[in-house]
Protein backbone atom coordinates (compact mmCIF):
# COMPACT_ATOMS: atom_id res chain seq x y z
CA UNK A 1 0.00 0.00 0.00
CA UNK A 2 1.17 3.35 -0.46
CA UNK A 3 2.10 6.07 2.04
CA UNK A 4 -1.07 8.05 0.75
CA UNK A 5 -3.38 4.87 1.01
CA UNK A 6 -2.20 4.71 4.55
CA UNK A 7 -3.35 7.61 5.34
CA UNK A 8 -6.77 7.31 3.62
CA UNK A 9 -7.00 3.63 5.55
CA UNK A 10 -7.25 6.03 8.79
CA UNK A 11 -10.72 7.37 9.02
CA UNK A 12 -9.90 10.06 10.71
CA UNK A 13 -6.48 11.20 9.11
CA UNK A 14 -8.62 10.61 5.59
CA UNK A 15 -11.26 13.19 7.36
CA UNK A 16 -8.15 15.84 8.48
CA UNK A 17 -7.08 15.79 4.56
CA UNK A 18 -10.62 16.68 3.25
CA UNK A 19 -10.57 19.22 6.25
CA UNK A 20 -7.19 20.44 4.39
CA UNK A 21 -8.44 20.42 1.26
CA UNK A 22 -11.34 22.79 2.15
CA UNK A 23 -8.96 25.59 3.90
CA UNK A 24 -7.18 25.50 0.60
CA UNK A 25 -9.82 26.11 -1.01
CA UNK A 26 -13.98 25.80 -0.10
CA UNK A 27 -15.26 26.58 -3.42
CA UNK A 28 -15.59 22.67 -4.84
CA UNK A 29 -16.94 21.71 -1.42
CA UNK A 30 -19.76 24.20 -1.70
CA UNK A 31 -20.39 22.52 -5.83
CA UNK A 32 -20.19 18.69 -4.54
CA UNK A 33 -22.63 19.85 -1.40
CA UNK A 34 -24.55 22.05 -3.81
CA UNK A 35 -24.35 24.96 -1.46
CA UNK A 36 -24.54 28.79 -2.14
CA UNK A 37 -21.57 30.29 -3.32
CA UNK A 38 -19.15 31.40 -0.51
CA UNK A 39 -16.67 31.38 1.73
CA UNK A 40 -17.30 27.67 3.81
CA UNK A 41 -14.84 26.26 7.06
CA UNK A 42 -14.96 22.87 8.33
CA UNK A 43 -14.71 22.07 11.66
CA UNK A 44 -13.46 18.96 12.85
CA UNK A 45 -14.79 16.09 15.65
CA UNK A 46 -17.75 18.78 16.74
CA UNK A 47 -19.44 16.90 20.20
CA UNK A 48 -23.26 16.41 19.24
CA UNK A 49 -25.81 15.91 21.88
CA UNK A 50 -23.13 15.34 24.30
CA UNK A 51 -22.02 12.06 23.41
CA UNK A 52 -21.09 11.38 19.68
CA UNK A 53 -18.34 13.23 17.44
CA UNK A 54 -19.39 14.55 14.07
CA UNK A 55 -16.63 13.93 11.52
CA UNK A 56 -17.27 17.33 10.01
CA UNK A 57 -19.41 20.45 10.34
CA UNK A 58 -19.35 22.83 7.70
CA UNK A 59 -20.16 26.52 8.51
CA UNK A 60 -19.95 29.25 6.30
CA UNK A 61 -17.25 31.85 7.08
CA UNK A 62 -18.04 34.31 9.62
CA UNK A 63 -21.64 32.71 10.68
CA UNK A 64 -22.12 30.26 13.46
CA UNK A 65 -24.74 28.65 10.97
CA UNK A 66 -24.19 24.82 10.55
CA UNK A 67 -24.49 24.46 6.77
CA UNK A 68 -23.86 20.68 5.99
CA UNK A 69 -22.94 17.62 7.88
CA UNK A 70 -20.29 14.88 7.17
CA UNK A 71 -19.84 11.57 8.05
CA UNK A 72 -16.65 9.56 6.41
CA UNK A 73 -16.90 5.94 6.52
CA UNK A 74 -14.52 3.23 5.23
CA UNK A 75 -14.24 0.09 6.97
CA UNK A 76 -15.92 0.99 9.53
CA UNK A 77 -19.89 1.21 10.28
CA UNK A 78 -22.16 3.77 11.78
CA UNK A 79 -25.13 3.10 14.02
CA UNK A 80 -28.19 4.15 13.31
CA UNK A 81 -29.12 5.64 16.10
CA UNK A 82 -25.92 7.71 16.39
CA UNK A 83 -26.89 9.08 12.69
CA UNK A 84 -30.56 9.47 14.20
CA UNK A 85 -29.07 11.50 17.16
CA UNK A 86 -27.03 13.98 14.63
CA UNK A 87 -30.03 14.22 12.23
CA UNK A 88 -32.36 15.28 15.15
CA UNK A 89 -30.10 17.55 16.26
CA UNK A 90 -29.56 19.12 12.99
CA UNK A 91 -33.49 19.13 12.92
CA UNK A 92 -33.71 21.64 15.70
CA UNK A 93 -29.89 23.38 14.63
CA UNK A 94 -29.54 23.62 11.46
CA UNK A 95 -32.62 22.86 9.37
CA UNK A 96 -31.30 23.62 6.65
CA UNK A 97 -28.27 21.60 6.41
CA UNK A 98 -27.42 18.82 4.26
CA UNK A 99 -26.51 15.26 5.73
CA UNK A 100 -24.08 13.24 3.92
CA UNK A 101 -22.90 10.13 4.57
CA UNK A 102 -19.81 9.69 2.80
CA UNK A 103 -18.37 5.84 2.16
CA UNK A 104 -15.79 4.76 -1.21
CA UNK A 105 -18.75 4.38 -3.83
CA UNK A 106 -21.55 5.66 -2.22
CA UNK A 107 -23.48 2.58 -1.57
CA UNK A 108 -23.38 2.13 2.06
CA UNK A 109 -25.58 4.89 2.91
CA UNK A 110 -28.22 3.22 0.78
CA UNK A 111 -28.94 0.86 4.24
CA UNK A 112 -28.68 3.95 6.77
CA UNK A 113 -32.31 5.37 7.56
CA UNK A 114 -33.25 9.10 7.77
CA UNK A 115 -32.16 11.89 5.83
CA UNK A 116 -28.88 10.90 5.17
CA UNK A 117 -27.90 11.07 1.62
CA UNK A 118 -25.02 8.91 0.28
CA UNK A 119 -22.30 10.21 -1.38
CA UNK A 120 -18.67 9.00 -2.94
CA UNK A 121 -14.86 9.75 -0.77
CA UNK A 122 -14.58 9.76 -4.57
CA UNK A 123 -16.38 12.21 -6.17
CA UNK A 124 -16.22 14.42 -2.79
CA UNK A 125 -12.31 14.38 -3.33
CA UNK A 126 -12.77 14.48 -6.75
CA UNK A 127 -14.83 17.43 -6.58
CA UNK A 128 -10.92 19.49 -6.03
CA UNK A 129 -9.64 18.35 -9.58
CA UNK A 130 -10.98 21.60 -10.74
CA UNK A 131 -9.81 23.78 -8.04
CA UNK A 132 -8.08 26.75 -8.80
CA UNK A 133 -5.82 26.38 -6.24
CA UNK A 134 -2.55 24.22 -7.86
CA UNK A 135 -1.83 22.38 -4.70
CA UNK A 136 -5.37 21.69 -3.16
CA UNK A 137 -6.06 20.11 -7.03
CA UNK A 138 -3.15 18.28 -7.33
CA UNK A 139 -3.90 16.89 -3.71
CA UNK A 140 -7.58 16.01 -4.12
CA UNK A 141 -6.79 14.13 -7.66
CA UNK A 142 -3.99 12.01 -6.15
CA UNK A 143 -6.52 11.06 -3.33
CA UNK A 144 -9.28 10.65 -5.48
CA UNK A 145 -7.48 8.55 -8.50
CA UNK A 146 -6.29 5.62 -5.14
CA UNK A 147 -9.68 6.04 -4.35
CA UNK A 148 -10.53 5.23 -7.69
CA UNK A 149 -8.52 2.71 -8.27
CA UNK A 150 -9.65 1.05 -4.20
CA UNK A 151 -13.10 0.74 -6.24
CA UNK A 152 -12.00 -0.99 -9.08
CA UNK A 153 -10.27 -3.68 -7.39
CA UNK A 154 -13.92 -4.66 -5.75
CA UNK A 155 -14.18 -6.08 -9.58
CA UNK A 156 -11.00 -7.94 -9.47
CA UNK A 157 -9.55 -11.32 -8.16
CA UNK A 158 -10.41 -10.78 -4.77
CA UNK A 159 -6.17 -12.23 -4.08
CA UNK A 160 -5.14 -9.37 -6.45
CA UNK A 161 -6.93 -6.38 -4.49
CA UNK A 162 -4.41 -3.88 -2.35
CA UNK A 163 -6.80 -1.25 -1.03
CA UNK A 164 -7.61 -0.97 2.75
CA UNK A 165 -11.29 -0.78 2.02
CA UNK A 166 -11.62 -2.81 -0.95
CA UNK A 167 -12.79 -6.37 1.11
CA UNK A 168 -15.64 -4.46 2.36
CA UNK A 169 -16.82 -3.08 -0.93
CA UNK A 170 -16.56 -7.18 -2.46
CA UNK A 171 -18.95 -7.74 0.76
CA UNK A 172 -21.18 -5.26 0.33
CA UNK A 173 -21.40 -5.92 -3.36
CA UNK A 174 -21.54 -9.77 -3.04
CA UNK A 175 -24.74 -9.03 -0.93
CA UNK A 176 -26.73 -6.46 -2.97
CA UNK A 177 -26.08 -9.08 -6.05
CA UNK A 178 -27.88 -12.10 -3.86
CA UNK A 179 -30.77 -9.43 -2.18
CA UNK A 180 -33.14 -9.89 -0.01
CA UNK A 181 -31.53 -11.68 3.33
CA UNK A 182 -27.99 -10.85 2.62
CA UNK A 183 -25.68 -8.54 4.85
CA UNK A 184 -22.30 -7.28 4.57
CA UNK A 185 -21.31 -7.34 8.27
CA UNK A 186 -17.77 -7.16 9.86
CA UNK A 187 -16.59 -9.77 12.24
CA UNK A 188 -15.97 -8.76 16.59
CA UNK A 189 -11.87 -8.63 15.14
CA UNK A 190 -13.54 -6.05 12.24
CA UNK A 191 -12.37 -8.05 9.07
CA UNK A 192 -15.54 -7.68 6.62
CA UNK A 193 -18.16 -10.60 6.26
CA UNK A 194 -21.20 -11.23 4.75
CA UNK A 195 -24.53 -13.56 5.73
CA UNK A 196 -26.32 -15.23 3.15
CA UNK A 197 -29.67 -16.63 4.38
CA UNK A 198 -32.98 -18.87 3.06
CA UNK A 199 -35.88 -19.30 5.33
CA UNK A 200 -35.74 -23.24 6.00
CA UNK A 201 -38.48 -25.91 5.02
CA UNK A 202 -39.50 -26.40 8.33
CA UNK A 203 -42.11 -23.53 8.27
CA UNK A 204 -40.37 -22.00 11.08
CA UNK A 205 -40.11 -18.42 10.96
CA UNK A 206 -36.84 -18.22 12.82
CA UNK A 207 -35.09 -21.48 11.10
CA UNK A 208 -32.81 -20.64 8.48
CA UNK A 209 -30.22 -22.15 5.85
CA UNK A 210 -27.11 -20.11 4.88
CA UNK A 211 -23.61 -19.22 3.83
CA UNK A 212 -21.41 -17.21 6.09
CA UNK A 213 -18.11 -15.60 4.44
CA UNK A 214 -15.32 -14.29 6.05
CA UNK A 215 -12.00 -12.20 5.03
CA UNK A 216 -9.41 -13.43 7.68
CA UNK A 217 -7.65 -9.46 7.68
CA UNK A 218 -8.35 -6.55 6.24
CA UNK A 219 -4.33 -6.07 5.93
CA UNK A 220 -3.85 -9.75 4.11
CA UNK A 221 -7.18 -9.94 1.70
CA UNK A 222 -4.68 -12.84 -0.11
CA UNK A 223 -4.89 -15.27 2.88
CA UNK A 224 -7.63 -18.12 2.09
CA UNK A 225 -11.03 -16.20 3.18
CA UNK A 226 -13.71 -18.82 5.36
CA UNK A 227 -16.77 -20.21 3.29
CA UNK A 228 -19.19 -21.76 6.12
CA UNK A 229 -22.73 -23.08 5.06
CA UNK A 230 -24.68 -23.14 7.98
CA UNK A 231 -27.61 -23.83 9.50
CA UNK A 232 -29.48 -21.38 12.45
CA UNK A 233 -32.13 -21.44 14.64
CA UNK A 234 -33.26 -18.28 16.79
CA UNK A 235 -29.96 -16.57 16.82
CA UNK A 236 -31.53 -13.83 18.97
CA UNK A 237 -32.87 -15.63 21.38
CA UNK A 238 -30.26 -18.56 22.00
CA UNK A 239 -32.06 -20.38 24.25
CA UNK A 240 -31.39 -24.70 25.63
CA UNK A 241 -34.16 -25.16 23.60
CA UNK A 242 -32.98 -23.37 20.51
CA UNK A 243 -29.31 -24.80 20.52
CA UNK A 244 -30.76 -28.39 20.78
CA UNK A 245 -32.87 -27.35 17.84
CA UNK A 246 -29.77 -26.14 15.70
CA UNK A 247 -27.72 -29.24 16.57
CA UNK A 248 -30.68 -31.92 15.63
CA UNK A 249 -31.04 -29.70 12.60
CA UNK A 250 -27.38 -29.39 11.49
CA UNK A 251 -26.78 -33.35 11.79
CA UNK A 252 -29.80 -33.96 9.49
CA UNK A 253 -28.13 -31.32 7.39
CA UNK A 254 -24.70 -32.24 7.69
CA UNK A 255 -24.08 -34.32 4.42
CA UNK A 256 -25.15 -31.49 2.46
CA UNK A 257 -23.01 -29.40 4.09
CA UNK A 258 -19.42 -31.71 4.23
CA UNK A 259 -16.74 -30.52 1.78
CA UNK A 260 -17.14 -33.54 -0.79
CA UNK A 261 -21.26 -32.44 -1.69
CA UNK A 262 -20.30 -28.63 -1.80
CA UNK A 263 -17.40 -29.08 -4.15
CA UNK A 264 -20.16 -31.16 -6.43
CA UNK A 265 -21.94 -28.07 -7.16
CA UNK A 266 -19.47 -25.25 -7.24
CA UNK A 267 -18.07 -24.39 -11.12
CA UNK A 268 -14.16 -24.63 -9.82
CA UNK A 269 -14.14 -27.09 -7.00
CA UNK A 270 -10.68 -26.88 -6.06
CA UNK A 271 -11.40 -23.11 -5.04
CA UNK A 272 -12.48 -24.71 -1.61
CA UNK A 273 -10.77 -26.99 0.63
CA UNK A 274 -11.01 -27.98 4.38
CA UNK A 275 -9.21 -30.22 7.45
CA UNK A 276 -9.49 -33.58 7.60
CA UNK A 277 -12.67 -33.58 9.24
CA UNK A 278 -14.21 -32.55 5.79
CA UNK A 279 -15.01 -29.30 7.01
CA UNK A 280 -16.20 -30.27 10.79
CA UNK A 281 -14.66 -28.60 13.99
CA UNK A 282 -13.79 -32.75 14.91
CA UNK A 283 -15.46 -35.58 16.04
CA UNK A 284 -15.74 -36.32 19.28
CA UNK A 285 -16.68 -39.88 20.22
CA UNK A 286 -18.42 -40.55 16.43
CA UNK A 287 -20.10 -37.10 16.73
CA UNK A 288 -19.77 -34.43 14.59
CA UNK A 289 -18.28 -30.85 15.95
CA UNK A 290 -19.72 -28.05 14.06
CA UNK A 291 -18.24 -24.60 14.31
CA UNK A 292 -20.42 -22.15 15.60
CA UNK A 293 -22.14 -18.81 16.71
CA UNK A 294 -23.71 -18.66 20.04
CA UNK A 295 -24.37 -22.65 19.39
CA UNK A 296 -27.29 -21.79 17.52
CA UNK A 297 -25.94 -21.10 14.29
CA UNK A 298 -23.93 -24.34 13.28
CA UNK A 299 -21.81 -24.60 10.27
CA UNK A 300 -18.93 -27.02 8.49
CA UNK A 301 -16.11 -24.35 7.54
CA UNK A 302 -13.87 -24.35 4.11
CA UNK A 303 -10.49 -22.46 3.07
CA UNK A 304 -11.44 -20.73 0.18
CA UNK A 305 -8.95 -19.92 -2.27
CA UNK A 306 -9.48 -16.00 -3.20
CA UNK A 307 -6.66 -16.28 -6.36
CA UNK A 308 -9.35 -18.19 -7.85
CA UNK A 309 -12.66 -15.97 -7.99
CA UNK A 310 -13.69 -12.45 -8.13
CA UNK A 311 -16.86 -11.42 -6.25
CA UNK A 312 -19.45 -12.18 -9.08
CA UNK A 313 -17.67 -16.01 -8.53
CA UNK A 314 -17.99 -15.97 -4.91
CA UNK A 315 -21.75 -14.73 -5.79
CA UNK A 316 -22.52 -17.70 -8.48
CA UNK A 317 -20.89 -19.88 -5.19
CA UNK A 318 -23.08 -18.69 -2.78
CA UNK A 319 -26.49 -19.42 -4.76
CA UNK A 320 -25.53 -22.75 -5.89
CA UNK A 321 -24.47 -23.22 -2.03
CA UNK A 322 -27.96 -22.20 -1.07
CA UNK A 323 -29.91 -23.84 -3.73
CA UNK A 324 -28.61 -27.45 -2.84
CA UNK A 325 -28.87 -27.13 0.68
CA UNK A 326 -32.36 -25.80 -0.04
CA UNK A 327 -32.79 -28.98 -2.32
CA UNK A 328 -31.29 -31.42 0.00
CA UNK A 329 -34.09 -29.76 2.82
CA UNK A 330 -36.91 -30.31 0.91
CA UNK A 331 -35.41 -33.84 -0.53
CA UNK A 332 -35.30 -34.85 3.46
CA UNK A 333 -39.01 -33.55 3.91
CA UNK A 334 -40.38 -35.45 1.17
CA UNK A 335 -38.90 -38.74 2.52
CA UNK A 336 -39.97 -38.15 6.26
CA UNK A 337 -43.71 -37.66 4.74
CA UNK A 338 -43.45 -41.09 2.61
CA UNK A 339 -42.02 -42.88 5.56
CA UNK A 340 -44.35 -41.49 7.68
Amino acid sequence: MTALGRLLAQENTATDLLAYLIELDPHPLAVVLDLPAGEYIAEREIMIGGRNRLDLLIRRHGSLEPMALLELKGASGEHNDQLGRYAAWAATSAPAARLRYCTLDGSAAAEVDGPWCPLSLIDLFGAWRTSLHPHAAWFGSDIADVLKDWDAQADDVIGSVTGWYVPDLITRRIAGALGDHAYALRTKAGNPMLLAYRQHLSGSSDTWIGVDLRCEGRKSPQRPWLFRPFVEVSFDNPTPEAQAAARQLAIAMQPAMMLHAIQQIVKDPDVLSANQHGGLLRYRESEPIFYHDKQVRLATQFKMDVSRVNRHDVAEMIRAVLDHLDHFAARAANTAATSS
